[in-house]
């Protein structure tokens, strides 16, 4: 099985370097292609510019157009990057760190000092808040996190067994997601959610319960409601 995987990696990092060489050769081609000419056809026109600028000039435009070209056919976008980057300089100038705290302060809220102490304690919502009571009951590392719009208001350090899930608790408004957060690479970040539909709108900051992803466990990590009979390969990307 692990041998079947890696060979179906191999074969699709092979097929996409195959396409990325393939988009710089058609890209370089078509730029000379449309460059040199216009630039024949430009240089009687603007005879103020001297040959080294309009040479530097049609140097420039070449890669210019070729890296258009190669971003059109790989469907790339340059600019989502340099917005995220953004983004995130702007977050950090408008929510700087918090100053550093003496030893032995604690940084949590009185909330999630509460919630820590307290089992009988549930952030989540209505709909949520039998698995979230199960899976303290059950002994896992559950964490209160900030509350926020934008993120799930319960860490479960668990993995989730959906078949076991789905047939001991009966919950038609929660369903399980997993997926990546691609940035360099498309399996960054690995994220995984039990997600209440009926309260993505309403109580959208209580919504969600954040748990582990399958490539972030290990042999030991737990399994909520319970293991399966024959648990899956244990994969590391």
């Amino acid at each position: 099985m692990q041998a079947l995987q890696v060979g179906q990696k191999c074969t699709t990092i092979y097929n996409r370097l195959l396409r990325v060489v393939w988009a710089s050769l058609i890209a370089v081609a078509t730029a000379f292609t449309v460059v040199l000419p216009l630039g024949f056809w430009l240089r009687p026109r603007v005879p103020s510019i001297s040959d080294d600028t309009f040479g530097l000039i049609a140097g420039l435009a070449i890669p210019a157009v070729a890296g258009a070209i190669i971003c059109v056919i790989l469907r790339i976008s340059p600019w989502k990057p340099a917005i995220r980057t953004f983004d995130r300089f702007l977050y950090r100038l408008q929510n700087p760190p918090p100053k550093p705290l003496p030893p032995g302060v604690d940084r949590r809220s009185p909330a999630q000092i509460a919630y820590a102490l307290d089992r009988n304690l549930t952030a989540s919502c209505p709909h949520l808040e039998p698995l979230e009571r199960a899976m303290r009951i059950a002994g896992i590392d559950v964490q209160r996190l900030e509350i926020s719009p934008h993120a799930p208001i319960v860490k479960a350090n668990c993995r989730i067994n959906l078949p076991a899930l789905m047939q001991v608790f009966s919950l038609p408004s929660i369903y399980y997601k997993e997926g990546y957060q691609p940035e360099r690479h498309e399996f960054d970040n690995p994220r995984a959610d039990l997600i209440c539909r009926e309260c993505l709108t309403s109580d959208r900051e209580r919504c969600d319960i954040l748990v582990l992803h399958p490539d972030e466990c290990r042999p030991e990590t737990p399994w909520f409601p319970s293991p399966p009979a024959t648990p899956p390969p244990f994969t590391n990307r």
